[in-house]
């Protein structure tokens, strides 16, 4: 038995290979998820997909403000940002454009690359109603919005917006 099967079947899994693996499922999931309810459903499979995401997306943004004590600010909103694309291991770029826009490119985004692997990019109904709602869910008066939509050649590129309520 080779040393990396006989310290895995012991359980002595190196953190990264177990980060590493943990990504890569997450990834193929997150991919699969829409392939299958729309190739199943076709728009309601999508619809579905959405909902799935936005809601997941709210869960996380609370256990994030919960966790790690986030506020309600831009700027923890697009913390909680910054803490999801290192988890997911992605590069990204973050530009403040004054104090209410902020507009972050993925120069490599591993949930595309996966994406791109399956021949469709399902961005729009996965990935960006789970950004979405995180952002929003943190801040109110938080919006997304899509600057550069992903194509075959690159990743996305995602603004948050606050907009301050007339209650304010």
């Amino acid at each position: 038995m080779g040393i990396m099967k006989t310290a895995a079947v012991k359980g002595i899994i190196p953190a990264g290979n177990k980060v590493k693996e943990l990504r890569s499922n997450l990834f193929r999931l997150i991919a699969e998820i829409p392939l299958m309810l729309e190739t199943r459903f076709g728009e309601q499979g999508l619809a579905a997909t959405t909902e799935i995401f936005q809601k997941l997306g709210k869960q996380d943004a609370l256990t994030m403000k919960n966790r790690l004590g986030l506020g309600s600010t831009l700027k923890d909103a697009v913390d909680a940002w910054i803490i999801i694309g290192h988890i997911m291991g992605s590069k990204m770029m973050v530009t403040w454009e004054g104090s209410t826009r902020v507009v972050t490119d993925h120069p490599y985004c591993p949930q595309y690359e996966e994406f791109k692997k399956h021949g469709k990019l399902y961005c729009e109904p996965a990935c960006w109603p789970y950004v979405g709602s995180v952002g929003e869910e943190i801040a109110p008066g938080v919006k997304m919005e899509i600057i550069r939509p992903a194509d075959m050649s690159r990743a996305c590129t995602k603004a948050l917006v606050y907009t301050p309520s007339e209650v304010e």
